[in-house]
């Protein structure tokens, strides 16, 4: 009788282990494999059979054979979460990037209270992001962008003390960033830019006294933004471009650790802050189209890593300083669309990374320094509308990367060099409205890709050359009120 009654129990204890076929981590997978689609290389090392899915791609366990971590990253994974996501109570990492994921992210990943890094980037995720997810509190990195969540951010999102790495952006998020942000006191990644959040930059950002990045451009954010900056003096990267920021810029940084400060396209208003003299590892500097008013501070001359400097359209006024000419890593230099006057600084010539130069609509005059045309790296000069005159060097005609060069409405004289465009690939050019001599150069339009050749209202003379009315590229040419001979069919 003995007997009999251990084999049956022994039948029972081998079908209760098949029909679990494995571990509840295993099972949990494999349910979750029904609702994504994986591709087979995958699907076919996911085997029921296996008494744990610890030897299956992508997956990780621990020493106790509990699974920790789910990488499928870039492994054109399509299909949606499941809740079974949520039966993993011992994960870590779950790494789902770079896929096709449609759908909503489930309530129940708030239950994988376990996990410190979460990465659903880069899919086709969309909804609203979960107010669950506030229950991940050992959560260190989250990455959710390039999706299409909308709706608002939660406040349980941000009331986080381990938090480091919050990137959201590039969705259709929209609202207000909670004032929870304040709670983040680990974070140092705030990434938030190209989604559709309005209001203000909540003051208790100064709380986040850890942070070195902050990406807020490609907003609607408004207000002025808050005095607690201060506080947050690591940080590397401030990028608020196109919102609609207002006021002065009331925060300063006494140990400036400034890398990258961008605030264009708000409206911004007041001069330019003193305390930027501190930020002597400034690498971008850009205040484009704002309502700053004053003069350029001579203390950017300071900034030897400076390789972005855009101050255009807003009111400076004065001189161009000098010293900028000591920024010797500089390559992009917009000071167009102000109130600028005097000379251009013959320090330009010592820009010899200089791609891009925009001095246009100022009150600019006196010779244009001919030693800034021997900057091998120049690709664009923009100096219309000013009062510039001088003459155009035969070096000119040596630069390998100009493709635009533009110069109306100033007072140059002297002939254009004639080798212009033999070695440049020069994709517009207008002269307008100066005092040019001599011939057009004949093999002007040689590097096929001059789309606008402008030469109007000049004292021009000779033929057209056959190389201009025979230009492929050529969309627009404009010739008018000089001496020229030939006709343009």
């Amino acid at each position: 009788m003995k007997l009999v009654f251990w084999h049956r129990f022994f039948l029972f204890f081998v079908l209760v282990s098949t029909s679990q076929g494995m571990s509840s981590d295993g099972l949990a997978l494999l349910a979750l494999s029904k609702t994504l689609i994986l591709p087979s290389f995958i699907r076919t090392n996911w085997s029921g059979s296996d008494a744990t899915p610890c030897t299956w791609n992508g997956v990780g366990c621990n020493g106790r054979n509990r699974v920790i971590s789910l990488d499928l990253s870039s492994s054109e994974v399509s299909g949606f979460i499941g809740p079974e996501i949520g039966r993993l109570k011992y994960m870590q990492v779950l790494i789902l990037s770079a896929n096709n994921i449609s759908g909503l992210i489930p309530l129940e990943l708030g239950n994988c209270s376990m996990l410190e890094q979460l990465d659903l980037s880069q899919n086709l995720l969309s909804g609203n992001i979960p107010a669950s997810m506030g229950s991940l509190k050992k959560l260190s990195s989250l990455s959710l962008y390039y999706n299409s969540f909308n709706g608002t951010i939660p406040e349980e999102l941000f009331k986080n003390q381990f938090l480091e790495q919050v990137y959201l952006h590039g969705n259709q998020l929209s609202g207000w960033i909670p004032f929870s942000v304040g709670e983040m006191t680990s974070l140092k990644s705030l990434w938030l830019h190209e989604n559709m959040l309005s209001g203000v930059l909540p003051s208790s950002i100064g709380n986040c006294t850890k942070l070195e990045e902050l990406y807020l451009l490609h907003n609607q954010l408004s207000g002025s933004i808050p005095e607690s900056l201060s506080k947050i003096e690591g940080l590397k990267v401030f990028d608020a471009t196109t919102n609609s920021f207002t006021g002065e810029i009331s925060f300063s940084f006494e140990n400036c650790k400034l890398e990258i400060f961008i605030l264009s396209f708000n409206n911004i208003k007041g001069e330019i802050p003193s305390w930027l003299g501190n930020c002597r590892s400034l690498q971008q500097l850009g205040f484009v189209n704002n309502s700053l008013s004053g003069k350029i501070p001579n203390f950017i001359g300071l900034f030897s890593n400076l390789t972005y400097l855009l101050l255009s359209q807003n009111s400076l006024t004065g001189l161009i300083p000098p010293e900028i000419g000591n920024c010797r890593l500089l390559q992009w230099l917009e000071l167009d669309a102000n109130q600028l006057e005097g000379t251009v600084p013959e320090e330009f010539a010592n820009l010899r990374n200089l791609s891009k130069l925009f001095l246009f609509e100022n009150h600019l005059m006196g010779d244009f320094p001919e030693s800034i045309w021997s900057i091998q790296t120049l690709e664009s000069v923009l100096i219309y509308r000013n009062k510039l005159t001088g003459r155009l060097p035969s070096v000119l005609a040596e630069l390998k990367s100009l493709k635009n060069i533009t110069l109306f409405d100033n007072f140059f004289t002297g002939v254009i060099p004639q080798e212009l465009g033999v070695n440049s690939p020069l994709v517009q050019i207008d002269f307008t409205n100066n005092s040019f001599v001599g011939g057009i150069p004949p093999n002007i339009c040689s590097g096929k890709a001059l789309r606008i050749l402008d030469l109007g209202f000049n004292h021009l003379n000779g033929s057209i050359p056959s190389s201009v009315l025979d230009c492929p590229s050529l969309e627009r040419l404009i010739l008018r009120d000089n001496n020229l001979s030939g006709s343009i069919m």
